[in-house]
């Protein structure tokens, strides 16, 4: 063999000087400033039918000379000579390099050039494929002769297409997928036949991994081995590999060979990085912007999710989990599951799946077994044993990440996780841990290892916090003999002085604490996912608190541990920064560690601070605002990706395919996004979701929003994806797909809660256009999310009220409020309620016209009640023989607001809640104790009739306040009321009223039930004093105690009555019509004892309007309507509205019972104390931004000093969890 020596390097030849054969294509290859007889040298620009020269890195082998990979960014274009085959050259650094200019001889005829198409783009090397091993690899797979013969053709096959996307084309084209698929079908029965067969009787190759020795791997398992190994070559080519292998159905017999207990462990392995090759890949799916196929448009996304979240497939992935950690190719097989549960899990489905598979709770145990290793003390042996079976600690943010994924808007599946037997082993309660150490030891030092992970913070707190605990916190142990500090004094001795601030020492609990040490000790990634699951606990807690510290303590260690962690990390993975530059100038690694930290910081600060005024502060006082909004920014400036396909020696279109070969699975489907532009929309999205976050509750915040220049960027953010027709560029500029619009939409909708922003920037920036053209988005998701922010700009405060109206809303909102979607229905009902107050008359009757009074009627008759077996008992009920199950009890709010924890307090002994929390100090230390907790969760979560139920209560509580908006008006004309009830028809308004008051399961002629017989006279009380709420609950009668559990919700009473309110404040025709009402009426006096202040408050205005006295002609009318109220006991009702602690409830009663005095003879009668204006005000809605809750209530001022309610009502839409309130 010549040698030739160049520059030091030596480039061997093979028998021919002239001649090297690389990977099956012949290419003439000569040294620089050799010259051999026959061979003719072109030098760089000059053409040749052949090739043209270009300098080309050679990369030195031991037995052929191989074009190096390399990106050449400096040559101009050539034109392609007609060849038949591609090779794309891209960057590599690990070999030896020679610069040698390519030689091509004329002789034989042309088989190779090199071609630059154009200028910054990469070499492509087209060869003449007729040398290539593609077709005959593809011939033995499609007629196999011999499994070694199919061995060889797959591994000759995955040495082709590795890094090669043209040849992967052409693979994919000639048929590869189907004989693939078969292939992995066949091999997959026989395999797992012949594995079953081999462990019967073996009960420890179920959840184990059977030992094997070398001999066990078979040609049959090499075979599946390579194929799976193809399949993931394919699926790194991207979303347009995915199409034909999810058509050749490449999926199911892959997921057939997940269980280690009839799979080579190999073969597991590369089995997972296989799927999760496909995953990344569909991840990088262009969204669709031609709806008109909605069959396949989440083709790749939902149909890889459908066929991995299957029982068989969960149940192999359990498996994987369930075996041991310790050796290298289970950890592999641990990790590469997590990764793939942490990429998959989205849907409520798959959640659900995972968690009934056990997956949480063996998650739970892989996390445990990590964080016990950090314990100085662990509890027993059992946690110190674990430590053996540990993963390693690369794997804890996929731990944790997979985790967060199952649990995150779930409360039940998080208090899944925080119950799980491991995890209440490591991190229990003080009791539980001293009762479980080992020998009897000394508990002191146990009960102080967690809280000496992170740094003491105190909290100054006033004797009268609600927070204090009468025990300790859930981890809060006695300090270890021998603390460098002093301990501060007792809560119980600073308590004793009730003039003093109590300074509390209370820790955290030690979950909480090991996810805060692992955050303040770990970097990028690890520290980033610790900070996202410690946020979704933290939701939980601030929803069900149970152990948990005082709410101040938790929000200090949070504001001072967790989230200038996050600001940190914002600032870090700032594009602009320095630390961002040099990662992406560094490795890969570092790169993408980078991108995923840009990606999801601002998304964990949103959860954190997400409706928590103090943390909001904290974030806004680290300077974090002005780095968001110049990261949202940046997201607009990725630069433009050719998305330009190759040239290709003749069009795919005109090309003759093989009959033989199936066509679906031989397409290639759509191209995805570059890697740059998808990043860019993710990181924008979690921006505009942590602007959502901060401007939520505070006014001056979004007005800080708006001034530091982000709302221009929000519109942007509000145009959506649009692909260019030429598809020759990908760039920011074609829109946004659908997550970050609804992110954008969720940061319009708070900015939009302010008056202020609403009536200058937002207008200014002309923000009504792009959110009115998405209600018409083809994702319901968008849809929704844009009925949000139209609730709030259609209110009477908007300027851009009449520009939507304008534009077509009013008929939009009501087609959305039919869809099949509930979601779509509420928020458009919604919208509806805030655009009907304050209409013109002729736009209301259009309005209630569009919607149409049988569908409102519908609405509110609600859900009809499911048909049951039923038969009589001895008292005539019918009961459920086969679903005996309990009534649910929907009379209780959510969130109940600071001013009526006091009453709700009162009522607890009365009215049964839906979720009852436990008294403070009270603990779930016992097995029994945690499983009717985690009961409960799930029944307020997960019970079907109750969420049904619930949104049924929703929706007919939005269109009770529909029909109050419509019949508000300016002036008392009544118009609206007339036409309402005309409409309606009188009997079948009043009916429905009527049925949101009265007793369940009660007739219209049945009065009120109570704890005991009520009297059987009209006035519901006795002469002896009671007193409402709180206030009256020492002294109310218990015989006259309604039973409010029987009661329709709270919501659904307090917009009847609302209603009545307002036609109460009608024309005096309208009053003697409502009094007239006598069962409706009779329903109503029980109600003024309710338990909840606003009720009592819509009462007393109730009454007060319908004594009113409208001029002198009603002096009569009003006299004769006093007399039937008392003889109703209406009177009596508001003497005790009179004695009510409330000083707004108390001045409406005091003046109602003038007016009875007054009317009835009872007093000294000034007949021009006793008239009101003619009109009351009309309501006008507003909305404070800060609670997000705004009525308008229209006041009537009157000559006696009194007022009369006439106000309409209107709500400003905010961000919660599920649900916008």
């Amino acid at each position: 063999m010549n040698t030739i020596a160049r520059s030091h390097v030596l480039i061997r030849e093979s028998a021919a000087p002239d001649v090297r054969r690389w990977n099956g294509a012949w290419m003439h290859v000569v040294p620089r400033n050799v010259h051999r007889p026959g061979k003719t040298p072109f030098k760089s620009g000059q053409q040749h039918p052949c090739a043209d020269t270009r300098r080309l890195w050679l990369r030195r082998s031991p037995r052929n000379i191989s074009l190096l990979e390399h990106e050449h960014r400096e040559l101009p274009a050539v034109h392609p000579p007609a060849i038949t085959g591609t090779r794309t050259i891209v960057p590599n650094s690990a070999s030896v390099h020679l610069r040698a200019p390519l030689w091509c001889t004329p002789r034989p005829p042309p088989r190779f050039s090199v071609v630059a198409p154009t200028p910054h783009s990469p070499f492509v090397v087209r060869y003449a494929m007729g040398r290539s091993s593609i077709p005959a690899a593809l011939a033995e797979l499609s007629n196999p002769s011999t499994t070694e013969a199919q061995v060889s053709a797959l591994q000759n096959l995955k040495n082709e297409i590795v890094g090669h996307e043209q040849r992967k084309e052409l693979a994919i084209t000639h048929g590869v997928v189907t004989p693939l698929a078969g292939l992995l079908r066949s091999e997959a029965r026989k395999g797992g036949k012949r594995r079953r067969n081999g462990t019967n009787g073996h009960g420890s190759s179920n959840f184990r991994e059977t030992r094997r020795t070398p001999s066990d791997w078979t040609v049959e398992d090499e075979l599946r081995f390579q194929a799976t190994l193809v399949v993931g070559s394919l699926a790194n080519g991207g979303p347009a590999f995915i199409a034909p292998l999810l058509e050749g159905n490449i999926l199911p017999p892959l997921l057939e060979a997940l269980r280690p207990s009839e799979t080579p462990p190999k073969l597991v392995t590369t089995t997972l990085n296989s799927l999760n090759q496909i995953v990344n890949a569909v991840a990088q799916e262009k969204p669709w912007v031609d709806m008109s196929d909605t069959s396949s448009r989440a083709s790749l996304a939902s149909a890889v999710n459908e066929s991995i979240y299957t029982k068989a497939a969960v149940e192999s992935l359990a498996e994987v989990l369930f075996q041991p950690a310790g050796t290298t190719r289970v950890n592999q097989q641990i990790e590469s599951a997590v990764r793939l549960i942490m990429r998959t899990c989205r849907e409520d489905y798959q959640k659900k799946m995972l968690v009934e598979a056990g997956i949480l709770d063996l998650l739970a145990d892989k996390l445990a077994a990590v964080a016990v290793a950090d314990d100085r003390v662990p509890a027993n042996t059992e946690t110190r044993q674990s430590i053996r079976d540990q993963l390693p600690r690369s794997c804890l943010p996929d731990l944790l990440e997979a985790i967060s994924a199952i649990i995150r808007d779930s409360y039940y599946y998080t208090a899944r996780f925080i119950y799980s037997q491991a995890i209440q082993q490591v991190f229990g309660w003080p009791k539980e841990r001293s009762t479980a150490t080992h020998e009897g030891s000394t508990t002191q030092s146990q009960a102080a290892s967690w809280d000496k992970l992170i740094p003491r913070v105190q909290t100054m707190t006033s004797k009268s916090d609600p927070y204090t605990k009468s025990w300790p916190a859930l981890g809060a142990y006695p300090s270890a003999t021998g603390d460098s500090y002093a301990r501060l004094p007792s809560i119980e001795s600073l308590q004793q002085n009730s003039s003093r601030s109590v300074i509390t020492d209370e820790s955290e609990s030690p979950l909480f604490i090991w996810l805060m040490y692992v955050a303040r000790r770990g970097e990028g990634r690890e520290r980033l996912s610790a900070c996202w699951l410690l946020a979704l606990l933290k939701k939980f807690g601030d929803r069900w608190p149970l152990n948990d510290p005082s709410k101040t303590t938790r929000e200090r260690h949070f504001s001072y541990l967790i989230i200038p962690l996050v600001e940190k990390m914002i600032e870090e993975s700032n594009p602009t920064s320095e630390q961002a530059k040099k990662a992406n100038a560094s490795s890969p690694a570092a790169r993408e560690e980078m991108r995923f930290v840009l990606e999801r910081a601002p998304l964990v600060l949103a959860e954190l601070i997400a409706g928590n005024k103090s943390l909001q502060n904290v974030a806004v006082s680290a300077r974090t605002l002005p780095t968001l909004i110049q990261i949202l920014k940046k997201s607009f400036d990725v630069p433009t990706a050719s998305s330009k396909p190759l040239w290709q020696p003749r069009s795919s279109s005109h090309e003759v395919r093989d009959p033989s070969v199936d066509p679906a699975s031989s397409t290639l489907g759509r191209p995805g996004l570059s890697a740059d532009l998808l990043h860019a929309y993710k990181y924008r999205e979690s921006s505009l979701l942590a602007l959502a976050a901060i401007a939520g509750d505070q006014d001056s915040l979004k007005k800080l929003v708006i001034e530091m220049g982000a709302a221009t960027h929000i519109i942007e953010a509000l145009v959506p994806y649009s692909e260019s027709t030429e598809g020759a560029a990908s760039s920011t500029k074609e829109g946004n797909p659908d997550a970050v619009l609804i992110a954008a939409c969720k940061v319009t909708r708070s900015l939009s809660r302010s008056v202020n922003v609403l009536r200058t920037s937002l207008i200014d920036h002309g923000v009504a256009q792009p959110i009115f053209e998405l209600l018409s988005h083809p994702s319901v998701k968008v849809q929704i999310a844009a009925t949000e922010v139209i609730t709030n700009l259609v209110l009477d405060v908007s300027p851009m009220r009449t520009e939507i109206i304008e534009s077509g809303v009013l008929k939009t909102l009501c087609e959305q409020c039919r869809s099949a979607n509930f979601d779509l229905r509420f928020g458009s009902l919604w919208a509806l309620k805030h655009l009907c107050l304050g209409l013109p008359h002729a736009m209301k009757v259009q309005c209630l016209e569009e919607l149409g009074v049988g569908w409102l009627v519908q609405v509110l008759n609600g859900e009809p009640s499911k048909p049951t077996m039923g038969t009589p008992n001895a008292a005539g009920e019918q009961v459920d023989l086969l679903n005996a199950v309990d009534e649910p009890r929907m009379d209780v709010d959510d969130e109940p607001s600071s001013e009526e924890d006091e009453d709700e307090e009162a009522m607890t002994e009365n009215i049964p809640t839906l979720r009852q929390h436990q008294p403070r100090g009270s603990r779930y230390t016992s097995q029994t104790n945690i499983r009717d907790r985690l009961q409960q969760i799930k029944n307020d979560e997960q019970d079907g009739r109750l969420n049904s139920e619930r949104d049924d209560i929703r929706i007919q509580e939005q269109a009770l306040d529909f029909i109050r908006n419509f019949i508000s008006e300016d002036k008392a004309s009544g118009e609206m009321i007339d036409h309402l009830l005309k409409t309606f028809g009188h009997s079948r308004f009043f009916d429905l009223l009527d049925a949101k008051i009265r007793p369940k399961n009660s007739s219209l002629a049945t009065t009120t039930p109570y704890t005991q017989t009520a009297p059987s006279t009209p006035n519901h009380w006795s002469t002896a004093s009671h007193r409402p709420s709180s206030s009256f609950s020492a002294s109310t009668n218990a015989l006259n105690s309604p039973n409010w559990a029987a009661y329709p919700a709270t919501e659904l009473i307090l917009a009847t009555i609302f209603i009545l309110v307002h036609l109460a404040n009608g024309r005096p025709a309208h009053r003697s019509l409502l009094i007239s009402q006598t069962s409706l009426m009779q329903h109503v006096l029980p109600i003024f004892t309710h338990p909840r202040r606003d009720v009592r408050v819509a009462c007393a205005w109730m009454l007060l309007n319908l004594v009113w006295v409208e001029d002198h002609t009603d002096e009569a009318a009003t006299r004769e309507r006093a007399a039937l109220l008392r003889q109703l006991g209406f009177e009596e009702a508001a003497r005790m509205l009179g004695r009510d602690v409330d000083l707004d409830i108390k001045e409406r009663a005091k003046t109602s019972i003038e007016q009875f005095a007054k009317l009835l003879g009872e007093g000294v009668w000034n007949s021009s104390a006793g008239f009101s204006s003619s009109s009351g005000r009309g309501g006008a809605a507003a909305g404070t931004s800060g609670a997000g809750v705004g009525a308008g209530a229209g006041a009537g001022a009157n000559v006696g000093g009194g007022q009369r309610f006439g106000g309409g009502e209107g709500v400003l839409r905010r961000g919660g969890w599920g649900e916008a309130v």
